[in-house]
Formats: structure tokens, C-alpha cells, sequence
């Protein structure tokens, strides 16, 4: 005779729960990034900054995008530490210049991971 859910113990109210996977134990954390980067033109803020330091006007132009929608950005990604702005008064204007932080250097690569996994992984 065939087990049916109803009779697999596996799938009673007895059964113990099973012990949560380490990794995601945190998932919350992983959530909230996944939030910050699903926000549109993070990620080609990111990619640019990735080759080095840009002012505003730069990402500006290289992104097309509004500057007051960048700023928001830039700023958003300050306030979690991914981005630092770096204002330089030794010169004149005053130089504002935005790089990745380490941390935001460590999710850059977790991205470029992802990407590979996709193009390599499962379909």
C-alpha cells in the first residue's frame, strides 16, 4: 500500500521541525539589501563606481539620468555604507567625488558571483 501525506510521518503535526540552514538564518539582512538593490539605477551606480571615483556630473552623464533622482540614490547608498562621498576643499570649486566603500567593493563582487552563477548555474 502507497504512503499519502496523510500517512507519512514526515508530514504529521509529530514530526520535529527541521533545523533552520545557518546561512539564511539572518534572512531579514539579506532582504533589506535585496530592497536597496532592486531600487532602479542602483545597479549601474554601482557598475560605474566599480571602475573608480566619479563626481555628480559624471554619473550624471554617463547615466542619463536626472540629477536630483541620482542624488537620492547616491544618497540612499551612503546612508548603508556602500558608497562614500568625498569632498575635496583643497581645490577650487570644491571637488565632490563618490567610490565605493569596502563594503560596497565586497557587494560588487557578491553581484559579479551572482551574475557568473547564472550565466553557469542553474537555468
Amino acid at each position: 500500500m502507497k504512503q499519502n501525506e496523510a500517512t507519512d510521518p514526515e508530514w504529521t503535526d509529530d514530526a520535529p521541525a527541521p533545523a533552520p540552514d545557518t546561512r539564511l538564518v539572518n534572512w531579514h539582512e539579506a532582504a533589506a539589501v535585496i530592497e536597496i538593490l532592486s531600487l532602479k539605477w542602483v545597479l549601474p551606480v554601482l557598475a560605474l563606481l566599480d571602475n573608480g571615483a566619479l563626481r555628480h556630473s559624471q554619473l550624471t552623464r554617463a547615466l542619463r539620468i536626472d540629477t536630483k533622482q541620482l542624488s537620492r540614490i547616491l544618497r540612499r547608498l551612503q546612508e548603508k555604507h556602500v558608497v562614500l562621498r568625498e569632498v575635496d576643499v583643497s581645490q577650487r570649486p570644491v571637488q565632490v567625488r563618490y567610490h565605493l566603500t569596502p563594503s560596497g567593493r565586497d557587494l560588487v563582487a557578491i553581484l559579479a558571483d551572482l551574475g557568473s552563477w547564472r550565466r553557469h548555474g542553474p537555468a
